[in-house]
């Protein structure tokens, strides 16, 4: 199968990256964003480097191993290539020759701690060729433990949908009804949302993926898809550098980590309707793998 990944597409004279981002409501000021990712509960999330470029997120459990999404420790080929949706040209680079990030190009930082990985443990089902890309998940062991960060509390329970919830990365950023000013800043961002549905790849009989939209604060018409329409006060989705990032709920007054940011496909019609409100996102589920979290970490 053809994976194609769209980077910009000229539309009125704009310039759109269409990738999903920590993007914002256009009505909220950024800082409380970026407020809101400092608090302590959050210091577990960090970024994963490639030699000097940022390349996704990640989330300490343990003093010696973080979580992350497969897809951000897996290298790829490309070539650029042009596609057509609704009579309109897009400049797209298709991705081919897939392979496992060399461990020794990876450097993990948080806050102002940088450390490097040891190892890599990709889910099997990742790249199994029957199940190909499902359980968006990996493990990176770490060469010297972290022991001045409280590591993440796992989520254990199947009690996921409807819950309020908060993600954290390093994604690009900008206002929701703006995709042209959407820019990387480099800078941790959070923002908030509400599970809406559960579903994907069934693992164990259970789906692994937990979906939410981005609710336009006042257009419910045009934007909800799932669950809803009433947005959060710091509604957000997040981004490709987000990806490996943690989603978290507060439950019985402790933070617990319930999500991996994975993705999700962006919907060029409704990024030309609406910006990026209307948009879907998606998290590996923590509780449905958690066994096999827990086996390599032992």
């Amino acid at each position: 199968m053809i994976r194609y990944k769209i980077t910009r597409h000229l539309f009125c004279g704009l310039l759109f990256f269409l990738f999903f981002s920590g993007i914002y409501r256009h009505d909220v000021d950024v800082n409380e964003y970026l407020s809101l990712a400092k608090e302590p509960q959050f210091d577990c999330v960090g970024q994963i480097y490639k030699d000097t470029i940022p390349e996704g997120s990640c989330v300490l459990i343990h003093e010696k191993y973080v979580l992350t999404a497969a897809h951000v420790l897996i290298d790829e080929d490309m070539r650029p290539d042009t596609i057509e949706v609704d009579g309109i040209k897009i400049i797209a680079y298709q991705y081919f020759n897939a392979r496992e990030t060399d461990v020794d190009e990876l450097l993990l930082f948080f806050n102002d701690k940088k450390v490097k990985a040891k190892r890599i443990i990709l889910h099997p089902n990742y790249l199994d060729t029957q199940t190909q890309g499902s359980c968006d998940l990996a493990i990176i062991e770490l060469e010297e433990p972290l022991r001045d960060i409280a590591p993440a509390i796992l989520n254990r329970n199947y009690d996921e949908l409807n819950s309020v919830v908060v993600g954290v990365g390093f994604g690009v950023s900008g206002p929701a009804n703006r995709p042209d000013l959407v820019a990387p800043h480099n800078k941790k961002i959070a923002g908030e949302n509400v599970i809406d549905s559960i579903a994907g790849f069934k693992y164990s009989g259970k789906g692994t993926l937990l979906f939410a939209d981005f609710d336009h604060p006042k257009d419910t018409l045009c934007c909800n898809k799932m669950g809803s329409p009433e947005p959060r006060p710091l509604e957000y989705i997040p981004s490709g550098g987000d990806s490996g990032g943690g989603l978290f709920r507060q439950k019985n007054g402790k933070w617990e980590l319930i999500g991996i940011c994975s993705g999700y496909g962006t919907n060029v019609q409704q990024l030309i309707k609406s910006g990026y409100y209307g948009q879907i996102m998606g998290w590996t589920r923590v509780s449905v793998l958690i066994d096999w979290i827990e086996e390599q970490t032992k």
